[in-house]
């Protein structure tokens, strides 16, 4: 356990990295050394999301007749601006990554998140009662209906390799 009682991933990563983790399991530093004898991948602390679902919240009266590919400069970050959180909230916008989709249909996911694992002052940032400021600010930001608010979590960027092995 850590300092403040939020437990810290490397106590679950003892064989492999996990895909996700609750929001409060801060996960070890990108690339450092897990008990299981490989090194943490990136994890991003976000919501997983269907490119409809995002263009759902970003736009419910469907005004746009299409929400732009680029949806952090084009729709996050004026919000973001226009509700006055890049002052309190400096360096934890919501950003959006891809990822490949869990249902295979698909070619991708989004993630949309707001911290990750890369440096010790991100991880540091999402520690204690900040860390629910910050969701608010992204919930309110991103528009995200009350049944898809509770699905943050912290997102492994993890390749799977696509060949058999014998």
């Amino acid at each position: 356990m850590a300092d403040n009682d939020t437990p810290i991933a490397s106590e679950f990563m003892a064989k492999n990295p996990p895909e996700t983790l609750e929001p409060t399991t801060i996960p070890p530093l990108w690339g450092s050394m897990a008990p299981g004898g490989y090194r943490t991948p990136p994890y991003t602390l976000g919501w997983r999301l269907t490119p409809p679902q995002l263009r759902a919240c970003l736009d419910p009266e469907r005004a746009r007749t299409t929400i732009p590919i680029d949806y952090e400069t084009r729709c996050i970050t004026p919000r973001w601006r226009e509700f006055g959180y890049g002052k309190n909230l400096c360096g934890s916008m919501p950003r959006v990554s891809t990822m490949p989709a869990k249902d295979g249909v698909r070619g991708y996911d989004l993630i949309v998140y707001f911290s990750s694992n890369a440096s010790k002052e991100k991880l540091e940032a999402v520690r204690g009662p900040k860390l629910q400021e910050m969701i608010a600010a992204a919930v309110h930001t991103l528009n995200l209906p009350d049944d898809l608010a509770p699905d943050l979590k912290w997102h492994a960027h993890i390749r799977r390799s696509t060949t058999k092995r014998n």
